[in-house]
Parts: C-alpha cells; sequence; structure tokens
C-alpha cells in the first residue's frame, strides 16, 4: 500500500492503507459513516441515541441493531453470560466513564442480563435503565464495514482491529502486552479477513482496574491478559477476541483465536501462524 489516510475515529487512531488515495467523495461517505455510528452508539456521547436507554425502556437504535447485537446474543450463549453489552454502566462505577475519572465512585452496579433484553426489528427493549457499551464488538465490526466502503485494495487498522482486503496475505505480530517491543506470536491474516485483538493493559487505570469485565460480577478479568482472534467477520473476530478471555470452549468454524494468561501460556485453537509463549 503506497497511500494511507491517517485519522482519529471511536476515540482511538485508524488508517487506511490504499494503493492510490482516497478520493473526496468516498472519504466523506466514509467520515459520515463513522460519525453515524458514532451518534448512535457510543455512551460518551450525551446526544448518542443509546443515551436514551438510560432512562428510557425502548429505544430505536437503527438498521445496524440486528447484526451487531446478534453476534453478543451468541457471545452471551457462549460465555455463560459473562460478555454482554449491559457492562456500561459498571464501568463507569469504576472510573470509565465520559469524564474519565479513572476513580472507581463505588462498588459495581448490578448488571442487569442480557437475557432479559429484546430486540423488536431495530427497537431494544431492556428491563430497566442501563448504559450499553458495545465495544467488545463494535469497532471491529465497523472496521469491517468501512473496508467494504473502500473502492481498491486496502487495509483499514483500527487501533488493533485489522481488516486485510489487500488482496494479499497479511503477516501481523501479536503485540506482547508485558512490552509492546516484543511478540508473542506472529499470524498470517488472509486477504478478505480480519485479526482483531484485546488486552487488558490497553485500558488500564490502576493494578486492578481495566476496561474486560465479566457481566455476571461487574469485575475485571483476571487470568488472560491478551487474547486476539481472525476469520472472515469481522465483528464476530472482535467479539471472539473478548469471549477468549472467559472460556476456551469458542468455537472456530472458520474463524481462530488465541489466548494469553497471566502465567505467560497461550491457549490457541486454529491460528494461521505460530505462537511462542
Amino acid at each position: 500500500m503506497t497511500s494511507e489516510w491517517r485519522f482519529d475515529a471511536l476515540g482511538t487512531p485508524w488508517s487506511i492503507g490504499t494503493p492510490d488515495p482516497i478520493g473526496p467523495g468516498p472519504r466523506a461517505a466514509i467520515t459520515s459513516r463513522i460519525e453515524q455510528f458514532d451518534r448512535t452508539w457510543s455512551r460518551f456521547r450525551d446526544d448518542a441515541t443509546v443515551h436514551a436507554l438510560r432512562h428510557d425502556a425502548a429505544v430505536d437504535l437503527g438498521p445496524d441493531a440486528p447484526s451487531i447485537l446478534a453476534v453478543y446474543d451468541r457471545l452471551f450463549a457462549l460465555t455463560g453470560g459473562a460478555v454482554s453489552p449491559l457492562v456500561g454502566g459498571a464501568l463507569e462505577q469504576l472510573g470509565y466513564g465520559g469524564g474519565y475519572s479513572l476513580s472507581p465512585s463505588g462498588e459495581p452496579v448490578r448488571i442487569p442480563s442480557w437475557a432479559d433484553c429484546e430486540l423488536d426489528g431495530t427497537v431494544l427493549r431492556v428491563p430497566g435503565p442501563v448504559v450499553l457499551d458495545i465495544g467488545a464488538v463494535g469497532k471491529g465490526w465497523l472496521a469491517g464495514q468501512v473496508a467494504a466502503m473502500v473502492d481498491q485494495p486496502c487495509v483499514v487498522d483500527a487501533s488493533g482491529d485489522l481488516v486485510n482486503r489487500s488482496g494479499h496475505v497479511l503477516r501481523v505480530a501479536l503485540e506482547d502486552p508485558q512490552d509492546p517491543e516484543l511478540a508473542v506470536g506472529v499470524v498470517e491474516v488472509p486477504d478478505g479477513e480480519a485479526l482483531c485483538g484485546s488486552a487488558s493493559n490497553r485500558r488500564r487505570w490502576s493494578a486492578d482496574l481495566h476496561h474486560v469485565l465479566d457481566a455476571r460480577s461487574g469485575r475485571p478479568t483476571r487470568e488472560v491478559v491478551a487474547a486476539w482472534a481472525g476469520g472472515p467477520d469481522a465483528g464476530w473476530a472482535d467479539g471472539l477476541a473478548t469471549a477468549a478471555f472467559f472460556t476456551a470452549e469458542l468455537p472456530v468454524a472458520g474463524h481462530w483465536w488465541a489466548a494469553l494468561g497471566r502465567d505467560r501460556r497461550i491457549v490457541a485453537h486454529g491460528v494461521p501462524g505460530e505462537v511462542f509463549a
């Protein structure tokens, strides 16, 4: 890729690599798509559609809702309720909210069960006030959508969520969360597939607090420190990278995943490459 468009979106750096510069029209369309997504789903914006779930029992989340929330249905079932989009309130209580206080304001709030919510078309019905957070799926899912909008070969890198539509296989190092200069493995990402990763050190604000919460307890995970997943569905790969923090019973079915434990051991299934730890 000889041209690279760099920008910030969803609070993190993005880049899109292409053979030729992306023209003004496609750039405007991609920018608008990302803004529409953020304006709907960001729990950090008071003007976001999802903000209404803090007080309304039913909210229309728009045309992206069925595909995004269907991923959460699968993740919730696979992890016995550990992965849920209803962890936003607990994250805010622990300090990871709109003001980024990074200071807990009490014990984690009780997280309602995702099983008690219902999606009726594009309208989400909830049993009471909730703070929806789709961070386990949303960025990877959106990266896949953006890649599909580019009218030439491309690589979309959304800070840990990568979509390869370059026409070539990419070799990508899996960053060691204890030392970003080192790798714990190297994987091959085929054309048309994605690689997504999550690590507890990326959004950690104390020795015990980070952004990967177990929805059953409202507490940050402990035993796994980083996980990666890949395959043709970027949203599902992103979700698997979070689910791997909680269970080793995950289906591969065209996707792969790996999890690095606190003990430095890696559990891996179907990885297209090699792991070193």
